[in-house]
């Protein structure tokens, strides 16, 4: 398949007084999987469909490949987009929906069938292929958005939380196969998604956002090990890196961010705490404390299994196994590690 970098440079979007972007600059290279992650209404769709042509950035430049394609309508850029609704056509056949961008371009009748075949196969829906949209499951009516995405043979593909209206057993399904489909074709893919495990579990890159501004661009392991700010910190991981006022080796006027994997539940430990709360998740277990502070602070630890957890109302003393991370109190920003 055909693949091209993707390039927002500087790109600002507002919709009257509200502004959705702020000078956003971000690649999303030839054949990388890049996601989008952050909460709903911080900017990650808007500039999917800046991408897309769906809408026109109020500041800023648009590449696809060498190409600026700010002019360029949204059915000649090429990029092929997966919505969460679907958007499959009810009166159409599988067959008929797989193809509609093929016809759309006139292709011939023969490579119609062909490409229809591939695609078909490539997301198991050979079987479909007669059905309406109407008699099919939403991880079936996925696939076929899917197949109709790749059919086109895009320069990239555009994926607006596609998995979102999916049970949680479709979802780590469709998750594999999207990213055996990616290794397969080698297309560039910009996948928005306020998932952070689908993140974490997908991405070449994540580039996480917050009210419209890019909090940081890294690998998987960048983001969780080396958070740029508070606010990557609390987003990542699950549960999330406990966040406490502090002063460390004399230093005022910080934060000190504990991942949960980091505290450990031992009687040698110097952190007095009280359980509130176990969760069992079979492979590990998640337990909530509150220190022993004036504002009885709430931390989460998580311990592996074959451990066995404490009871709702001990008291336990907690230790540091791990890395501490600092932040500024004030701006939030990553200081230098701790040891």
């Amino acid at each position: 398949m055909a693949s091209a970098a993707v390039s927002l440079e500087a790109i600002e979007k507002r919709f009257g007084s509200t502004v959705a972007l702020v000078s956003l600059t971000l690649t999303a290279e030839a054949g990388e999987f890049l996601i989008l992650l952050g909460p709903s209404g911080c900017g990650k769709t808007t500039a999917l469909r800046i991408v897309a042509g769906l809408e026109a950035p109020t500041a800023g430049t648009v590449r696809i490949g060498d190409q600026v394609v700010n002019d360029v309508e949204p059915k000649d850029r090429d990029v092929a987009m997966v919505f969460q609704s679907y958007a499959l056509y009810p009166h159409l056949s599988v067959r008929r929906n797989i193809e509609f961008p093929l016809r759309a371009r006139r292709v011939a009748r023969d490579e119609r069938e062909q490409r229809v075949k591939e695609a078909a196969r490539s997301l198991q829906v050979e079987e479909l292929l007669e059905r309406k949209p109407g008699q099919l499951s939403g991880g079936q009516r996925q696939r076929v958005a899917l197949a109709r995405a790749i059919v086109r043979d895009p320069k990239a593909f555009l994926m607006d939380e596609p998995l979102s209206n999916l049970d949680a057993r479709l979802r780590v399904e469709m998750r594999a196969e999207l990213i055996d489909l990616h290794r397969t074709t080698g297309t560039t893919v910009i996948y928005v998604t306020h998932d952070q495990v689908e993140a974490m579990t997908m991405g070449d890159r994540i580039a996480i956002l917050k009210a419209g501004l890019l909090q940081q661009v890294g690998s998987p392991k960048e983001v969780h090990d080396r958070p740029a700010n508070e606010f990557v910190a609390s987003f990542i991981g699950s549960p999330p890196m406990n966040l406490l006022p502090g002063e460390l080796l004399g230093e005022p006027g910080l934060t000190i961010g504990v991942r949960p994997e980091a505290f450990s539940i031992d009687p040698e430990g110097t952190i007095g705490a009280r359980v509130t709360l176990v969760e069992s998740l079979g492979h590990e277990y998640h337990v909530a404390c509150r220190l022993r502070d004036a504002a009885g602070t709430l931390v989460m630890v998580r311990l592996s299994a074959p451990a066995v957890p404490p009871s709702i109302g001990d008291d336990v003393q907690l230790a540091f196994t791990g890395p501490l991370h600092r932040f500024d109190s004030v701006t939030g920003a990553r200081k230098e590690e701790a040891d």
